[in-house]
């Protein structure tokens, strides 16, 4: 009886063995591609644990308050930024249209933010410390690497977002799921989902990639809810587990649940989905390993921001 016991459940460990190797590396699958401009974006040498590039279509007004109360307008073709924590240590740099208006706009900066223009670019952020110049020195000598390089995981997420969305790609950059900084920054944008970060985590989910779509007419100095609902923005969140695939599909139940969402139908597909205070609305997705997050102003919108991603992964398989 022993051995017939220990036959049996060897043949079910090579079984589960066997199970978890063919379905590992069940996940979505990426474009070949980023979109111009954003296939030329590099990264800053620096330790981060957050970045952000915005490249809008033209470039956007932004309205600058000068030191002696007077305002002008400058015009913002490119924004970068870094963080170690994306509301407490943090840098930006923003490219204008001219010199005059990088210098105006260093000016307005409230106390406590350290700035610097140097010809049409102004670089800023806080605390002024030993990182703040690290980044400093990176951006002014362009010390940079291939994102494939510096953050693979990162760059693999973008390639992962559709390839025809709706609205234009506004914005594309990642977090780290560290501690709670996830949570913070998403509860930041009007946007929390509570311990979202923490049930990421639990399915081995270090980072998440995201994808803004939309496109300013005037930039806002600063981001939150209110002005991406203004905008029309979409935001899709994308990130994969390192359990295979079959470990995640026992997992995502917990984590839907944990977020409050109910399964429903979207394009033949399951998907599941919740209201967020009646301004946000989030559906989620799952293709094997990888986890997907939309987030819209309305229900039609963010149902149409998720076929965007379903259409493109049947189209990716062929099918």
């Amino acid at each position: 009886m022993r051995r017939r016991l220990l036959f049996l459940f060897g043949i079910l460990l090579v079984a589960l063995v066997a199970f978890a190797f063919l379905n590992w590396n069940d996940a979505a699958l990426p474009g070949e591609a980023l979109p111009p401009p954003f296939d030329e974006w590099a990264a800053p040498d620096v330790p981060m644990n957050a970045a952000v590039y915005v490249a809008p279509q033209r470039p956007s007004a932004v309205t600058i308050r000068g030191a002696d109360g007077r305002e002008a307008t400058g015009r913002v073709v490119r924004f970068e930024g870094v963080a170690v924590d994306p509301v407490r240590e943090y840098a930006g740099r923003v490219e204008f249209v001219d010199a005059a208006e990088a210098s105006v706009a260093a000016l307005a900066l409230e106390a406590g933010i350290w700035r610097r223009a140097e010809g049409r670019t102004l670089l800023f952020g806080k605390p002024d410390n030993a990182w703040a110049e690290t980044v400093h020195v990176a951006w002014t000598g362009e010390d940079r690497l291939p994102w494939a390089e510096r953050d693979p995981a990162a760059r693999h997420g973008w390639l992962l977002l559709p390839d025809a969305p709706l609205s234009p790609l506004l914005a594309l950059g990642f977090i780290r799921n560290r501690e709670d900084v996830l949570d913070r920054t998403l509860a930041e944008l009007g946007l929390g989902v509570g311990g979202l970060g923490t049930g990421l985590r639990f399915a081995r989910v270090d980072l998440v990639s995201f994808g803004l779509y939309g496109e300013f007419g005037e930039a806002p100095s600063v981001i939150n809810a209110d002005v991406l609902r203004g905008m029309g923005a979409g935001i899709i969140v994308v990130a994969e587990s390192s359990y295979p695939a079959f470990i995640v599909g026992l997992l995502w139940g917990r984590i839907v649940s944990a977020a409050g969402l109910e399964a429903v139908a979207l394009g033949g597909e399951e998907a599941h989905y919740r209201s967020l205070d009646d301004e946000w609305h989030l559906m989620a997705k799952r293709y094997g390993r990888t986890l997907y997050f939309f987030v819209e102003a309305s229900r039609g919108e963010v149902e149409k921001l998720a076929l965007s991603v379903v259409q493109s992964q049947r189209a990716r398989r062929g099918g």
